[in-house]
Formats: C-alpha cells, sequence, structure tokens
C-alpha cells in the first residue's frame, strides 16, 4: 500500500513539475524554430485568431488616440479618417498575423537595416543579448517581457492549450509605440 501511495505522489509530482516547466519548454521550442528559420514549427506555437485581435485592438487604440490628440474629439474628418485607417490596419494586420505572414519575417534577414547604423553597437561587431522576464500571471497565462534597463518594452504573452501545450496568443505593444 505504501508502495502504491508513494508511485502516486510521484506521478503526481513529476506531472505537475512538467506541467509547470511546459512553458519555458514552448518558449525555448519557439527560440529554435526562430533560429533556424522554421517557419512551420514556429507556427504550430502561435494561435493566428488570438494574436490578429490582440494587435488589431492595441493598434486601432493608437490610432485613435492620435487621430484625438491631432484632430480633436469633436471633428467630423476625424472619424472619417479613422474609419478608414481602421479598415487598412485589419487587411493589413489578417495578412501579416498569418502562417504566410510568419513565413515571410522568419524568411527575412534577423538583422534589420537600423542595426547597422545603430551607434550603440559595440565596436568588436557582437550584439548586445537582450533581456527579458518570463513567469506565469496566471493559471493558464505566462508572459514574457523584453527589458530595456529598467524600462518595461513590450511583451508576448502565451495562453495554454492543455496541460503542456502553450500558444502565442498576445502581443502587448510597448506603451511608447502605441502612443505613436
Amino acid at each position: 500500500m505504501k508502495k502504491i501511495t508513494l508511485a502516486a505522489t510521484v506521478a503526481t509530482i513529476v506531472v505537475a513539475a512538467t506541467a509547470y516547466a511546459s512553458p519555458y519548454y514552448a518558449l525555448r521550442q519557439i527560440k529554435t524554430a526562430l533560429a533556424e528559420r522554421n517557419a512551420d514549427a514556429l507556427a504550430a506555437h502561435v494561435d493566428f485568431p488570438a494574436l490578429r485581435t490582440s494587435v488589431k485592438t492595441q493598434l486601432e487604440a493608437g490610432i485613435a488616440r492620435s487621430i484625438e490628440a491631432t484632430a480633436g474629439r469633436d471633428n467630423p474628418f476625424a472619424a472619417l479618417g479613422q474609419s478608414i485607417a481602421g479598415a487598412m490596419l485589419g487587411k493589413m494586420v489578417d495578412a501579416m498575423v498569418s502562417p504566410a505572414g510568419v513565413v515571410a519575417l522568419v524568411n527575412k534577414s534577423a538583422v534589420s537595416p537600423q542595426a547597422d547604423a545603430d551607434g550603440d553597437a559595440p565596436a568588436d561587431g557582437a550584439q548586445k543579448k537582450a533581456t527579458y522576464s518570463a513567469g506565469y500571471t496566471g493559471v493558464n497565462t505566462f508572459v514574457v517581457r523584453a527589458k530595456d534597463g529598467n524600462a518595461q518594452q513590450g511583451a508576448l504573452v502565451l495562453q495554454r492549450h492543455g496541460l503542456w501545450d502553450w500558444k502565442l496568443s498576445a502581443i502587448e505593444i510597448a506603451s511608447a509605440m502605441a502612443a505613436r
């Protein structure tokens, strides 16, 4: 009887530990897919409908703030401009946040054209290592935040799909970008 209880306890601990570590493993798989430029493997870790909704909502709010700041709240042309921008934005986000968009992004060079012109780059050509924090914000939500010094620069939000599977379902756009 003690052997059965011990085996059940060990099995429970193993299941709980692997379930707890599963988002870290998913992040490792995403990082590997990006490094290998494997769009199919990357797409397997993305919840495209949820990600589209997240990006659209944040960009539409940013556009609304920008239009309101420049044109004012009572300007009838501002509402027209916002509706046109919203329609165009929706189509752009649908095209970019799709399996085909992931393939295009993965197949592009990982080095941006601005990286060479950046004066903060070390003289020996080494790139600065990105720093980030990762952790649970709920039982089914795991957030990875990029950091630049003390400033939070946006986040990737993974949602649980089953016991061990996690998918990128939202991107929190940095407040400085969202305000533009």
